[in-house]
């Protein structure tokens, strides 16, 4: 089933592009790949489904596009029902990882492809590469093949003859996995780029956090064929919603533990022979004396030295130097670990050495 996605915004009718209702995609009868999803995508939003290998993304995205057609549930694009209708037929135009560029071809002929199958005149067709090779800054290289151009490029190519299409929505699939990681930081700021020039709705499909916190105007989190959390990037990174989300992020700082007191304005929470006040406001549910509870404190939240209402003594166990902030791993007398962020200074703590580390009240997410 489904699970309770928090962070979806109500939208109006007319905002919505994509309609999704209890969408589900069994392979075999037995695998599920998508299971029960509701989502809304804006018309004209960046928008990115998130998630690990194996959860249901791309069997989400090949469904908006017509390639795998639901098991049950509903599909809307524009307000209409496209359950059973043809991907030729539908306003969407889709770009694979691999880009399935024709190596025959030049550029220009990738780009106008489609059109060509289209019946576009010829005269048409060749003024709507030249604004797409433009939009692409890919001025020059109409006449080169497919192989003499740069991994970007190709990139920029495939989306070009998809975009020249003049699709409502362009989906995206994995498509700068293929790249080095320069080139793929360098494709995330030119992809935003030519959403906003275009001004067409975008759906990204990637496994990689930072490409969906750079680009994405909203975010969907998939974990076994379920929607987990829908949210603009800020709100999820400082709230995620389910233990997976944080994981799933890359948060490590998960404390489980027992409610042991209930004040105004916070709740003590036991976790093997360490206290931890944290903010009621913080909490979704009225708590009581004995509930289990499970909290994390990001690791930008933690800090070093005395003064918080939270200290609590540590020993590191691993310095990271990762240029502009070091991160460490720190370890509780209980045996649990910890992650640290601090902005690197002229020195750094030594693996072995005894740190006070803490958080405020309010430094916290809380799971029901």
């Amino acid at each position: 089933m489904s699970t309770d996605v928090r962070g979806e915004d109500d939208l109006s009718s007319e905002e919505k592009v994509i309609e999704m209702r209890d969408l589900r995609k069994v392979y075999d009868d037995t695998i599920v790949a998508v299971d029960d999803v509701d989502l809304d995508v804006r018309e004209g939003e960046f928008f990115t489904i998130l998630g690990p290998s194996g959860s249901g993304k791309s069997t989400l995205l090949q469904m908006i596009s017509g390639i795998e057609t639901p098991t049950s549930g509903e599909i809307r694009l524009g307000g209409d029902v496209v359950n059973d209708v043809k991907p030729y037929n539908r306003k969407t135009s889709l770009v694979f990882q691999e880009y399935a560029l024709f190596p025959h071809m030049t550029a220009r002929e990738n780009v106008e492809y489609g059109l060509m199958l289209r019946g576009v005149p010829e005269d048409e067709r060749r003024q709507r590469a030249d604004e797409m090779f433009e939009l692409m800054d890919l001025g020059g290289k109409e006449g080169r093949n497919i192989q003499d151009l740069s991994g970007g490029e190709r990139q920029r190519v495939a989306t070009a003859r998809s975009l020249v299409i003049e699709p409502d929505v362009l989906l995206l699939d994995e498509v700068l996995g293929a790249l080095d990681e320069k080139l793929a930081k360098e494709m995330q700021v030119e992809l935003k780029r030519i959403q906003e020039e275009v001004e067409k709705t975008f759906v990204f499909v990637t496994h990689s956090q930072e490409e969906a916190f750079s680009m994405s105007d909203r975010i969907a989190v998939m974990n076994q064929g379920d929607v987990e959390q829908v949210g603009k990037p800020l709100d999820i990174y400082q709230d995620p919603a389910t233990e997976f989300v944080a994981d799933f992020l890359q948060m490590p700082n998960l404390v489980e533990g027992t409610v042991t007191a209930v004040h105004d304005d916070t709740v003590t929470v036991s976790s093997d022979g360490t206290d931890f006040r944290i903010a009621r406001s913080e909490l979704r549910t009225a708590p009581s004396v004995d509930d289990e509870l499970v909290f994390l404190v990001p690791n930008e939240r933690l800090s070093f030295g005395d003064g918080q209402e939270n200290s609590f003594s540590t020993v590191v166990t691993d310095t990271i130097f990762k240029g502009p902030y070091t991160e460490y791993a720190l370890e509780l007398p209980s045996g649990r670990n910890l992650r640290a962020h601090q902005t690197t200074g002229e020195t750094l703590f030594e693996e072995g050495e005894t740190v006070q580390v803490g958080f405020e009240p309010d430094a916290v997410s809380v799971f029901d």
